[in-house]
């Protein structure tokens, strides 16, 4: 422990962002998990996006308790994406990450990633999570297969990772607000802006799985962030141009698309399914828009290498041949139609 408590000396302030709306349920436990860390030097910052329940109470509970560790912002509601944002606008820690409401870290989560960042000089350290039912019983882990450091798999969404605070800001890195799956955007630009990124084959987060969480929800069209998605896409060809891993991006981006199109718009994951009618109805609309981005910047995606089968084992064999059957379907315009076919093929 006195070692620990050394390394904690030399290491800076992280702030833990909070956005809550509506979960006086679950808030407890998720400050809870922050305050019991290893590593202490943190501030948690909680916005309250304009809860009508007793949110409120449990925030200032803890301000009343650990002044010096909870700092809080009372807004009108706009979304999780807004309530995120503020946080990042008032946050003074040299590193931030994100915490999701009802979920919850395990104690030597930030001791880890925090050593890791300030060793290597990170830019975005990202490690694996667990998914969790409200009991806490594990149904599903994700763990990057990593290989000192270095990681061919990505995921978008916020959990198991921690961001240098003046990367973000320098390069204008936001949650578009008023969207679904607003982390995506923020998680591409956040990826592929820096080549300072480190992956550990580490999982301390644990996701909560339950009604009213975002995976959980049908996918609209409307709710999508594909214009988001569109610059996003433009900016980071830009900057980085001849230093990025092009076929990676590219690979990288057509998974998310093929990931959303033909598993989550289809099905609410670890939950029951309903109204897959309108499933399919969203889904060829969405289908029409991923075509047009992927044809946009990616005309020759059929040929990545990093669909190859026999190569780049840490990638999985079915997102490959999803990537792959993807970019045939678009460059031959015939995505909207093969989607159609395969929500009527697989229940």
């Amino acid at each position: 422990m006195n070692a620990k408590l050394e390394v904690q000396k030399r290491f800076p302030m992280v702030s833990v962002v909070i956005a809550a709306y509506n979960e006086e349920e679950r808030l407890d436990k998720c400050i809870h998990s922050i305050l019991q860390q290893t590593y202490q030097n943190f501030e948690i910052v909680i916005i309250n996006d304009g809860s009508t329940d007793g949110t409120v109470e449990v925030i200032n509970k803890y301000i009343d308790n650990f002044k010096e560790k909870v700092v809080s912002v009372n807004k009108k509601n706009g979304g999780q994406a807004s309530a995120r944002n503020c946080g990042i606008d008032i946050s003074k820690g040299k590193y931030i990450m994100f915490l999701d409401a009802d979920d919850y870290i395990d104690q030597n989560y930030l001791l880890t990633l925090v050593s890791v960042a300030e060793k290597h000089m990170c830019d975005v350290v990202c490690s694996g999570q667990h998914k969790v039912k409200e009991d806490g019983e594990i149904i599903d882990s994700i763990i990057y297969k990593s290989y000192d450091g270095k990681c061919l798999m990505r995921r978008f969404n916020i959990s198991g990772k921690i961001y240098l605070t003046s990367y973000i800001k320098e390069n204008h890195i936001v949650f578009p607000i008023g969207k679904t799956y607003e982390d995506n955007s923020f998680n591409l630009q956040a990826f592929f802006l820096t080549e300072k990124s480190y992956f550990l084959d580490y999982a301390g987060y644990y996701q909560v799985v339950h009604e009213g969480s975002t995976t959980s929800k049908v996918i609209k069209t409307a709710d999508l962030p594909l214009t988001e998605w569109d610059n996003c896409i433009e900016k980071i060809l830009r900057h980085r141009d001849e230093r990025l891993d092009r076929q990676l991006f590219e690979f990288t981006v057509l998974s998310l698309f093929t990931y959303l199109l033909f598993v989550r718009i289809r099905k609410r994951e670890y939950l029951s399914n309903t109204d897959k009618k309108s499933n399919v109805e969203n889904a060829t609309v969405i289908a029409q828009s991923f075509q047009k981005i992927a044809n946009k910047y990616f005309p020759y995606a059929r040929r990545n290498k990093y669909t190859r089968f026999f190569e780049y084992n840490e990638l999985l064999l079915s997102q490959k041949l999803g990537v792959w059957v993807f970019s045939w379907m678009c460059y031959f315009g015939k995505l909207e139609n093969f989607t159609k076919i395969f929500y009527r093929l697989v229940k």
